[in-house]
């Protein structure tokens, strides 16, 4: 089997990063966080604020890369996209914020948690404070398979 056997089509990787998987995000330092993102448009969606440190790495450098990788060693399915690019830094927009916390705590709003983080907060006006989206639009993305047969 050669690489090219590995590789996923965009359709793949269009329906593996609608699963509500955590990515890791990599920044220079070097620094690397799993961050919770909404795939839209050909473009990560990750919701940052002033509370962390990823928005102000950002600002000073916004060259980043990214994996969203899971694997299951019970059935033998691995797959991995991988991603690098720039963090654009872009006003909150609570309907998309809505669209990715749903991803992660389910559609019942009245079920997220309060603490240690306030999520229901996040889809009211104007959010927590300093609250933005990084947008990443990969200059190189590539996913892969490395599905096996499982030997148990």
């Amino acid at each position: 089997m050669d690489e090219a056997d590995l590789i996923m089509s965009p359709d793949e990787v269009d329906s593996y990063l609608a699963r509500p998987i955590t990515c890791m995000v990599a920044t220079d330092g070097p620094t690397i966080r799993p961050v919770w993102y909404q795939w839209e448009d050909g473009a990560f969606w990750i919701i940052n604020g002033d509370w962390a440190g990823l928005k102000r790495r950002v600002r000073t450098n916004p060259k980043l890369a990214i994996c969203v990788e899971s694997s299951n060693w019970e059935t033998g399915k691995i797959f991995q996209v991988i991603a690098n690019g720039e963090a654009e830094i872009v006003d909150y927009d609570i309907d998309r914020g809505r669209r990715l916390l749903s991803r992660y705590l389910g559609p019942d709003v009245s079920s997220w948690s309060t603490a240690p983080d306030n999520y229901p907060e996040y889809l009211e006006t104007p959010g927590p404070p300093g609250i933005v989206f990084l947008k990443v639009v990969p200059k190189k993305l590539l996913g892969f398979n490395f599905t096996y047969a499982s030997a148990r």
